[in-house]
């Protein structure tokens, strides 16, 4: 029964795994991001493709190889440009590190951090108006974000395209940076538009 259940777990790993990995040729960066390009050639500091527009125009570029983690052909061929080095900072194995970038992509799909908006008209918007006069005000959105900050990122298995990882470290600290990285950009923004308001309605009524 137990290896029946370890099996049974097996694929649907390797299930899930298959159906995540795009088989069209692109190429598969470090930050999680997918570029539908074909690679024409690489040397050891670039990579070379060609980039087909919505409009069919056709685009030539190059990446920094260090941001490759792997490229895939017309035939659905996959080839892992990463690999592990410590002396440059790469510690996961590449298994480790495809992890990592599934962390990082459940994250930029599933992860919305919308609370840091609501909270910012209450927060930063109230800051800006009560320290409209002073100085001070200009702090207002940056301890708004040190304080978005602090909460621990919880991982919700809704919306995962991973969830039979959550158990592997560098899923899991993939999924945290990227979420967090999102959390504080939303925190900036919202801090300084809230801030910007209750400045204005400080300034307007002081009037």
């Amino acid at each position: 029964m137990i290896r029946a259940c370890s099996i049974l777990a097996c694929f649907f790993l390797l299930a899930g795994t298959a159906l995540s990995q795009d088989k069209s040729p692109h190429i598969l960066l470090m930050t999680g991001k997918v570029l539908k390009a074909e690679v024409t050639g690489n040397d050891t500091m670039f990579m070379y493709y060609n980039e087909t527009r919505k409009s069919g125009k056709v685009r030539s570029g190059k990446l920094d190889m260090e941001r490759v983690y792997s490229f895939t052909n017309s035939a659905g061929e996959e080839r892992i440009i990463y690999s592990m080095d410590t002396t440059v900072g790469n510690y996961f194995s590449q298994e480790e590190m495809r992890y990592y970038i599934y962390g990082e992509q459940d994250a930029m799909q599933s992860y919305k951090a919308n609370w840091v908006l609501y909270a910012a008209a209450p927060v930063a918007g109230g800051g800006g108006y009560l320290l409209s006069s002073s100085f001070l005000v200009f702090a207002v959105p940056f301890l708004y974000v040190v304080g978005a900050a602090a909460p621990k990122v919880k991982i919700k298995t809704e919306g995962l395209q991973h969830p039979n990882l959550l158990k592997e470290p560098a899923y899991v600290l993939g999924y945290e940076r990227t979420a967090r990285t999102r959390r504080l950009f939303k925190a900036l923004v919202a801090g300084v538009t809230g801030t910007a308001v209750g400045f204005a309605l400080g300034q307007t009524l002081a009037q």
